[in-house]
């Protein structure tokens, strides 16, 4: 049960501004951008939630990435043969078996796989994987056939090691990984090369170890910015969600009630003419239950206000549970009045839900008074009374006339003894226009 409505309302209002991402806490978020602003060197992975956070805000937008640049990679890996053909013809049949039949169909259905959004491992392991191969293949393709193609192989090994650091920008460890397998590759190559002299072989080593160094601090200082730029922008998320959350709350407080937590009058006020609209709309009926307190003044005077406050909170939990369903409204009225909004519900539904509540107060009592103040005093019960009024408005009808049905039929009840249900009288009804 709650009060519906409006709170339903507040309610849904604050649901929609929860964040669906795993909760991140501020201090968290700026720790991360603390250290990742300043100049030394720092481990490039969040803790806990902001790293599964970091991954499902960023991980569809690199897949594609990936698989763009991993069919870029293929097509130019492929386009290597027409030097192959033209540059060692004999050689030609060998290098077409292994690009086309071997490393092509590989490459390409791990670059199909980003396409099913794996887990990070997977992507980042795979696009590592077939970069070295691809690598690989061409250093065991060259290795032998000339001077030139010796030569020319180092620049291969370059162009590998820039494409994975710089242009697919892989994970810092998967980048350094693929780093060492093309730095180690190219030692053996150069190891059992027979056509280069020592001299172009220490040179192509050393041109392979200073490119390697210098595109991973560019992989690094990539990477950083990226995370740097998904925290910033995860600080502005956050900060609007807190002020989302702090206007939410004031929100609530300026619509309900500071005592018992139902919605205050202003609230009822704009609740109950959104009501009164949407039944002239669509033709139903709408119905109000006024209660009030029976004996209040009395028990105030015996047992003193704040004892009267606590009373007040009783009933309007109470009357929260009395209510049926999401839409069924509850309010303080003024003082020890309250008032019920029940849309789309004949009179016979509506005198229930007022019986209901009258039946539970009663059962209920009143809160343990405090042994200093006494016994009861038996002349004062725990009850309340309550009118009832409904009716299915039109556009000639007036929204004050509903409330002041109920209102003289909550006086009838407190005429016939308190502690009763009336309904509003038949000419009360039909001159409600």
């Amino acid at each position: 049960m709650n009060q519906g409505g409006k709170a339903s309302t507040a309610a849904t209002r604050q649901r929609l501004f929860m964040p669906t991402n795993p909760p991140v806490q501020s201090e968290v978020v700026n720790r991360q951008i603390s250290k990742l602003s300043g100049l030394r060197f720092q481990w490039l992975s969040f803790p806990g939630e902001l790293e599964n956070r970091f991954e499902a805000e960023t991980s569809a937008r690199r897949l594609r990435r990936l698989w763009l640049e991993g069919l870029l990679a293929i097509i130019l890996f492929d386009l290597f043969l027409i030097a192959d053909f033209f540059g060692s013809p004999e050689r030609f049949r060998r290098a077409f078996a292994v690009r086309l039949l071997i490393v092509t169909p590989i490459c390409l259905l791990v670059n199909a796989s980003m396409l099913r959004r794996p887990g990070k491992v997977f992507r980042e392991l795979s696009i590592a994987a077939a970069a070295c191969l691809a690598g690989l293949t061409q250093l065991y393709l060259e290795f032998d056939r000339s001077r030139v193609a010796s030569a020319y192989v180092q620049m291969a090994v370059l162009a590998v090691i820039l494409f994975v650091n710089i242009v697919m920008r892989l994970r810092l460890p998967y980048a350094i990984a693929t780093s060492i397998v093309m730095m180690a590759g190219d030692g053996i190559f150069l190891w059992k090369d027979q056509m280069l002299s020592p001299g172009d072989k220490i040179f192509g080593l050393g041109l392979a170890i200073g490119t390697t160094i210098v595109t991973l601090v560019a992989n690094y200082s990539s990477c950083r910015e990226e995370r740097l730029n998904f925290l910033l922008h995860l600080r502005g998320e956050l900060l609007v969600e807190d002020l989302n959350r702090l206007n939410m709350q004031l929100l609530h407080r300026s619509e309900s009630d500071a005592l018992t937590g139902l919605a205050n009058r202003h609230s009822f006020d704009a609740q109950y003419a959104d009501l009164w609209k949407r039944a002239t709309t669509s033709s139903t009926s709408l119905s109000v239950i006024l209660v009030d307190v029976d004996y209040f003044k009395k028990l105030n005077d015996r047992y003193g206000h704040l004892y009267g406050d606590e009373v007040l909170k009783r009933i309007g939990s109470l009357l929260q549970q009395a209510l049926r369903v999401k839409d069924d409204y509850a309010a303080r009225f003024g003082g020890e009045e309250f008032v019920i909004l029940l849309p789309a519900t004949p009179e016979t539904a509506a005198i229930q839900v007022a019986e209901r509540l009258r039946k539970m107060v009663e059962l209920a009592g009143f809160p343990a008074l405090d042994p200093s103040q006494g016994p009861y005093d038996m002349s004062i019960r725990a009850t309340v009374s309550c009118g009832v009024a409904t009716i299915y408005p039109t556009t000639r009808d007036v929204p004050e006339r509903l409330l002041e049905a109920a209102d003289k039929a909550l006086y009838q009840a407190k005429a016939e003894g308190r502690n009763k249900v009336c309904c509003a009288p038949q000419s009360a009804r039909f001159s409600l226009s």
